[in-house]
């Protein structure tokens, strides 16, 4: 007779949500520290922006405040759409196994969104346009600001309506699968889901708004005045 003495209770072969998903490829653990990662992550992060910030502040002393820390959003955003969202979209169908360092990121990351170790084809898709389009666009927009171009509020409209619709459908999808199909792609840890899910996409949508906000206002302002401009000589002649 068979007993429940008789089994061995194996663990998972992935830490992964929801149980039993099917990564794209033989998962293998990370071997770098979570606080070595994050801690690394963002000293990169934090030197890119130092380095932007000398280089604008030398390129254009006149800018503005406001337009200083709009270039760095643009030049950070557009930097990890091109570089670390690009590894992920070219090495999708291998990433449980890579063990380079923007690979562990992202099997970090996917402790909070499971679809990017197993190709999912919404995630494949949004990150492919997003490296694509919105990573490049993002880097213009940084050029156009500091040289004050008249372009610069089209080009920053057009990229911040892409980050914030994007990330929409991106948080709708995996709440919408998670609270009304019950399935998870996040582990039961509430850090998982409210520290890298939640908070770490947060930036996505408020900032992009603000941006968004701030070049429709500039465009109120601009046809205004060239309202004025046009009225004026037909108001002197009556």
């Amino acid at each position: 007779m068979v007993t429940a003495d008789n089994f061995t209770m194996l663990p998972p072969s992935h830490p992964y949500y929801p149980e039993g998903v099917l990564l794209s490829e033989e998962f293998i653990g990370n071997t770098w520290s979570v606080p070595t990662l994050i801690l690394t992550f963002a000293t990169g992060c934090a030197l890119l922006l130092f380095v932007t910030f000398v280089a604008v502040r030398h390129a254009n002393p006149a800018l503005k405040p406001p337009d200083q820390w709009k270039v760095l959003w643009f030049v950070l955003t557009g930097s990890i759409h091109v570089f670390f969202e690009g590894y992920f979209v070219y090495n999708h169908s291998r990433m449980p196994s890579m063990q380079d360092f923007f690979g562990q990121l992202w099997k970090e990351y996917a402790l909070s969104d499971s679809r990017y170790m197993s190709s999912d084809s919404l995630v494949l898709c949004t990150e492919s346009l997003t490296v694509l389009t919105w990573g490049p666009l993002s880097l213009l927009t940084a050029v156009l600001i500091t040289r004050q171009s008249q372009f610069r509020h089209p080009v920053q409209a057009l990229v911040s309506t892409g980050h914030f619709y994007g990330n929409l459908i991106y948080y709708s999808t995996c709440l919408y699968e998670g609270f009304a199909l019950g399935k998870r792609y996040y582990r039961p840890e509430p850090y998982y889901f409210w520290w890298y899910f939640v908070l770490m996409n947060t930036f996505w949508l408020v900032i992009p708004a603000i941006c968004l906000s701030n070049s429709i206002s500039a465009s109120a302002n601009a046809f205004a005045v060239a309202d004025k401009v046009n009225d004026g000589p037909e108001k002197k002649r009556t």
